[in-house]
């Protein structure tokens, strides 16, 4: 290993599988960045795109989108990791993987194809690390650093312990999520191949750790630490901060970060094999932690660790970041990362976006009552693809989730995002502590009537999460929680170990199912939730055939034209006219029924008895033009044909044609 290169980096950052390979990492172009503002050379090595080159792209994107309970992408690099395990447990976990392949809410394919995927990629995996920790020594870096979020771990933990076992003198370091407080703390105590351990965000601290470790290597005292980092004098010691939880590192100032630095990704994609199969999106942050979530957590998300505290960057400085990676790297398509969108930008950020009308394109996350009004902004500003956080149709499941919103007004986000050419990204969970499958016989009655709007995803059980309130709270609320089965294949560490590393836990220690919520003994599923799958099976089949079925409105002079194409629809064509016309119009802002007549004086001029009234939403009702919910009228007819929504994710995206011959 050549130290004395004058052009080698101090630092190198490794981001391993798996993640997308059709963006960077934000979180080790954005210390890069940190890092050479602050007079330390670093680089970043994308070494999951090398993966997808050795194995081919449709393996790598068939394991990347395998349920994560599974565990399969850190299955695969576990032998590398840890060594081998006996056959006969690989040979368990196996059929676990070929068994649960034939739940109805994974639908993973032949799965005697899959194991065999499994099997190839377990030991390409023990190839690539050794030539990848070659290639990462070769650049002569002094630190070397990786990022582990969900399935990258095992394959973080073997790269550093290859490198470590080649040049000792080298540095390892380890971060993000799957490094936060009680996981960090195990990853440090139970791999002492890594060095060091930040929990949290280490925007704060990145520049003097890395200065101390280049000049004192591994002999830091503890004391000279930041908060949110354990060395190898904690093991020496054998204290983890006194025996307390180590904290979350948090950084607040987020104006004053520099724009990530892409370039060693995109010089890695422009040498790639892969690189006409790629259409590379850019990642962008403009806010952390979750407003929403500080006054109510969901209960089942986890997302932000142990601090929800929100923090957002100005209008100007999220302006300047995305004008300087335009002119960077001439991409206008945008992943934002954010959990939320900062309200404060309706006001701010979006009008000027709008304003300039810039080819860029959005992706966000939002919350789903939003207005009209606001929905349009969104558009008009570039953001034409948002994750809403539906989760489900029936408010009294979103009331057990503290969503915040009612059944009623996700209906109405997936009605004006049809409208306006919102593309949306959403799916139904089931399976929350108090729910009664009676909520799922009711939803699976009407949601025929909303064939003509986005499908969903799919109907998911509910996952539980480190951080969440159900984990948090476990006890309070009855729960008793183990670590997914495939942990135990997946790390050869003692149990309560386990417990420490995961993220992801079940209700069913025997790991022969997803989830057992829901599920009679014998495992079969609820009337309701049966019936709610079938629906969404439906409707999902709908939108992708020949002819997605359609429910629109058009109005001109007084005569309001329905055109109602769904299987569910009583007749084909209406033209409504006077009163039934006005309902009609007037439920498109989904009205409490005692508003409706308001609503047809004020804006239709035509006043009717409260009889009348009842009388003719009774008859559009009857029609399916109008779903009475939650105390609303929801008028479910689409103003207009809608807008065609967008079919390219603005976040990158693989071109599924080369995919497939991959």
């Amino acid at each position: 290993m050549n130290k004395t290169d004058d052009g080698a980096p101090d630092v190198c950052f490794v981001s391993m599988p798996y993640v997308e390979i059709q963006r960077p990492s934000l979180a080790l172009s954005l210390l890069q960045g940190i890092l050479e503002r602050d007079g330390v050379r670093a680089k970043v090595v994308h070494a999951s795109m090398w993966f997808a080159e050795k194995v081919g792209s449709q393996l790598y994107e068939a394991t990347l989108t395998t349920p994560p309970n599974f565990l399969a992408g850190e299955w695969t690099f576990a032998a590398a990791a840890f060594g081998p395990r006996p056959e006969q447990e690989e040979q368990e976990y196996l059929r676990l993987f070929a068994e649960a392949l034939t739940d109805p809410f994974v639908g993973g394919g032949d799965p005697v194809a899959r194991v065999a995927m499994l099997r190839r990629l377990r030991v390409a995996a023990v190839e690539f690390v050794d030539e990848t920790a070659r290639r990462v020594l070769a650049t002569g870096a002094r630190v070397v650093g990786c990022t582990s979020t969900f399935e990258q771990h095992t394959a973080s933990l073997a790269l550093l312990r290859r490198i470590h076992e080649l040049d000792p003198e080298v540095i390892t370091m380890m971060g993000g999520a799957n490094c936060e407080t009680a996981m960090g703390e195990a990853t440090h105590r139970l791999f002492p191949w890594v060095d060091y351990v930040v929990s949290g965000e280490a925007d704060g601290i990145v520049s003097d750790l890395c200065r101390r470790v280049l000049k004192q290597g591994r002999e830091i005292e503890t004391a000279d630490l930041p908060a949110g980092v354990l060395g190898p004098r904690h093991r020496r010691q054998l204290t983890l901060l006194g025996g307390k939880r180590v904290p979350r590192a948090l950084f607040n100032n987020l104006d004053s970060l520099p724009a990530p630095t892409y370039a060693d990704y995109f010089e890695t994609l422009e040498r790639s094999p892969l690189r006409d199969q790629i259409v590379p999106g850019l990642p962008l942050e403009t806010s952390r932690g979750c407003w929403w979530g500080a006054k109510h957590q969901c209960t089942f998300c986890g997302l932000n660790g142990s601090s929800l505290g929100y923090r957002s960057k100005s209008a100007e400085r999220v302006r300047e970041e995305i004008e300087t990676l335009w002119d960077r790297h001439g991409i206008s398509g945008f992943e934002v990362v954010d959990n939320i969108l900062d309200m404060r930008y309706f006001q701010t950020l979006l009008p000027q976006l709008a304003e300039e009308n810039k080819p860029w394109r959005f992706f966000y996350e939002v919350k789903a009552n939003l207005s009209h009004e606001q929905l349009e902004l969104l558009v008009r500003s570039g953001i034409v693809w948002v994750q809403p956080g539906i989760e489900s149709l029936h408010s009294e499941v979103l009331q057990l989730m503290d969503k915040g919103v009612a059944g009623w007004q996700n209906i109405q986000l997936l009605k004006w995002s049809k409208e306006l050419g919102m593309r949306l990204s959403w799916s139904l969970l089931w399976g929350f502590p108090g729910e009664k499958d009676d909520y799922y016989l009711e939803m699976a009655e009407w949601l025929p009537l909303l064939e003509h709007l986005q499908a969903p995803f799919g109907l998911n059980p509910l996952a539980y999460h480190r951080y969440s309130v159900y984990h948090a709270q476990a006890q309070e609320l009855g729960l008793t929680l183990f670590p997914v089965t495939a942990m135990a294949y997946v790390y050869p560490v003692p149990e309560r170990d386990l417990h420490e590393l995961a993220y992801f836990f079940t209700l069913d220690p025997s790991g022969t199912r997803l989830d057992p919520m829901g599920r009679n003994p014998d495992g079969s599923l609820n009337p309701g939730v049966e019936a709610t799958l079938a629906a969404v099976k439906h409707w999902t089949s709908a939108a992708h055939s020949r002819r997605p079925p359609t429910l629109f409105m058009a109005d001109e002079e007084g005569e309001l034209d329905v055109v109602d194409t769904r299987e569910c629809a009583v007749k084909g064509f209406w033209s409504l006219t006077g009163l039934d016309r006005a309902v009609l119009l007037a439920c498109d802002g989904s009205p409490r029924p005692e508003r409706v007549g308001a609503v047809v004086e004020r804006d239709y001029g035509i006043t009717a008895t409260a009889e009348q009234i009842t009388e003719t939403v009774r008859r559009l009702v009857e029609a399916k033009l109008i779903l009475p919910i939650d105390d609303r009228l929801v008028g479910l007819a689409v103003n207009g044909a809608g807008e065609r929504t967008p079919a390219e994710f603005p976040g990158g995206r693989i071109r599924q044609s080369m995919l497939r011959n991959s």
